[in-house]
């Protein structure tokens, strides 16, 4: 366990984002070298992940709701549907793409899905593929190339009269060597929280998307970094921790976490990074690597996970 003293966290909303407020995600900068202190971590595995991300859904993953009592009515606008794209390729897996319509605030409906479109997938080398529907999911399409680290891939997708295309690099997966608890002191509260520690490779540009699993349940919070001020640098995240993800529970001896920790192509970065503008009430889309028009993303990305067990000495005030 590791102490770290916070004295002030400013939690206010954003200008213009109401009861919306960014997670302590934005916080987990710094690169402190510590050893293994208590706990029972086991082998680090790869980790290949087919979850596709619905557009909207992936706006509400990377930030918290702050608590409000009072009752604000928006007058959101509608806007013509778009085509919404929603593509991820990784090593040793293929590209899954779903395509749908973007809908209206209110509208509760499921999304209506895109069929019959022609998806097309080009490496750098000259190859392609035509991905195919499935034939029990319309609208989702599946291809017969493998993901390879390093290589560029070209998505085109036609749909009527219109023709989308975006491109992707898969980067390597990069290994998480150690995982610590910090006890993080806030005022007179203790909270204890995960930390992984793992070496960026130097001499080029590093995107980084973690998630947290505590006891099998994923948690809300979502953390994004990159390695701007400390390319090459044995580096700790502190995965900053909101109990409010977890049944309102803090970590506890005994607790099993998985930890997550995805590489992203630039595009998927800057998309996601981009998010935090919309939430703030920025007024526009999510930056995207698709021409064309469309909504949502390619993503390219690779990703490395451990599992951690807390232990008693984690969690015991020191």
């Amino acid at each position: 366990m590791r102490n770290i003293l916070i004295r002030k966290i400013n939690r206010a909303p954003l200008p213009g984002a109401s009861c919306l407020s960014i997670s302590f995600p934005a916080l987990s900068h710094g690169a402190i070298i510590r050893q293994p202190l208590g706990g029972n971590i086991t082998h680090p595995k790869r980790h290949r992940t087919h979850i596709i991300h619905k557009y909207l859904l992936m706006l509400f993953s990377l930030f918290l709701f702050a608590a409000c009592e009072e009752v604000i009515n928006v007058n959101l606008t509608e806007a013509e549907p778009m085509n919404v794209i929603d593509a991820s390729i990784t090593e040793n897996s293929p590209c899954i793409v779903l395509l749908t319509r973007s809908q209206g605030f209110y509208n509760n409906e499921s999304y209506e899905r895109i069929s019959d479109a022609k998806v097309e997938l080009f490496d750098e080398y000259g190859n392609s593929d035509v991905l195919a529907e499935s034939n029990k999911d319309k609208g989702l399409y599946f291809s017969q190339m493998i993901g390879t680290v390093g290589f560029t891939y070209t998505l085109k997708v036609t749909s009527g009269n219109n023709v989308y295309e975006a491109k992707a690099t898969i980067p390597q997966a990069i290994p998480i060597d150690s995982v610590y608890i910090y006890r993080v002191k806030i005022g007179n509260e203790d909270i204890y929280s995960p930390c992984v520690a793992f070496q960026d490779p130097p001499e080029e540009d590093n995107y980084y998307y973690t998630t947290l699993y505590v006891n099998g349940n994923p948690m809300s919070s979502i953390y994004l970094d990159n390695d701007e001020y400390r390319n090459g640098l044995k580096v700790e995240n502190i995965l900053f921790f909101d109990k409010e993800d977890n049944n309102d529970e803090e970590l506890k001896a005994g607790d099993k976490l998985r930890i997550d920790m995805q590489t992203l192509d630039k595009g998927m970065y800057t998309f996601y990074n981009s998010l935090r503008s919309v939430a703030a009430g920025g007024g526009t889309n999510p930056l995207t690597n698709i021409t064309g028009g469309a909504l949502g993303c390619f993503k390219a990305y690779n990703a490395y996970w451990v599992d951690y067990t807390v232990s008693e000495e984690d969690v015991s005030a020191k």
